[in-house]
């Protein structure tokens, strides 16, 4: 009697098991990297961009972040690791990493490469008189060797100190042995909300400017990925639901930080 019972269970879990495969592939399993700041938001505006895209391709997401933070560098190269990563969204050069795909369309429209600054408050007369980038760079800027914004503004000539962490940046501004930490206009609200115990603000007047781009990226052995991704993502564009959901995130943020009258400095 017992071996009959455990026959039919074991029938019936073999009938489940097409079912179960059937679910299995309908959820696509994301490793992302953990930022490097640990104060940083989630990323809500790539977690609702993955989410629609794969939904356009019949699929649903399931985010899973590493358990240690890590920088761009660092991204990167984990993503050639096999079961490390699987995929980042990252502003690098594609011709110097091959073995990497990229999706075509850029995520940000450019918006992460306009840069607002975080400066004290009672800092806020002195960038009010600045009118060239030539005024602003005997001023001390912030930001980490690691990250990308260092070699764009050393290159353009101003003066930087990489050798801070994020804490110490902001105990730097607080204390004026800093002037100015560049941020993304996508972050930097949300950023300095959570440094209520300093007296630091959004310089309202400048914002500094470069081309930079950002894409999804995996390694080539997770080309069956990507390509469910970038037909996720031109069904959007074509859809109309791209644009919408970029208003969604940034058009009132763009609005609300008045950058079309502001003075722009392009950096090389």
């Amino acid at each position: 009697m017992a071996f009959s019972s455990l026959l039919r269970y074991t029938l019936y879990l073999l009938l489940l098991l097409p079912f179960a495969a059937q679910a299995n592939n309908a959820v696509v399993n994301l490793h992302l990297a953990r930022p490097s700041i640990v104060e940083s938001p989630t990323n809500q505006y790539i977690h609702a961009l993955l989410t629609q895209s794969f939904a356009k391709v019949g699929k649903e997401v399931n985010f899973i972040y590493s358990i240690k933070p890590m920088n761009k560098k660092r991204i990167t190269g984990e993503l050639y690791k096999p079961g490390g990563i699987n995929l980042a969204w990252l502003s690098i050069e594609p011709s110097a990493h091959n073995d990497l795909l990229h999706t075509s369309s850029p995520l940000y429209k450019g918006i992460h490469g306009k840069r607002l600054l975080m400066i004290n408050k009672n800092q806020q007369a002195i960038f009010k008189r600045i009118s060239s980038l030539n005024q602003l760079k005997p001023l001390v800027g912030l930001q980490k060797q690691s990250w990308s914004d260092y070699k764009v503004l050393k290159r353009s000539g101003l003066t930087v100190n990489g050798e801070l962490s994020y804490k110490s940046m902001i105990k730097a501004l607080d204390t004026n042995l800093g002037d100015y930490f560049p941020r993304s206009v996508s972050a930097i609200e949300a950023e300095l909300a959570k440094q209520k115990h300093v007296d630091l603000m959004i310089e309202p007047t400048i914002m500094l400017q470069y081309p930079s781009h950002y894409y999804f990226y995996t390694h080539n052995r997770n080309k069956d990925l990507l390509i469910l991704l970038e037909s996720g993502l031109t069904q959007l564009q074509q859809s109309g639901e791209f644009e919408l959901l970029y208003q969604r995130f940034f058009g009132e943020k763009e609005k609300r930080l008045n950058l079309s009258s502001r003075k722009v400095f392009n950096l090389e």
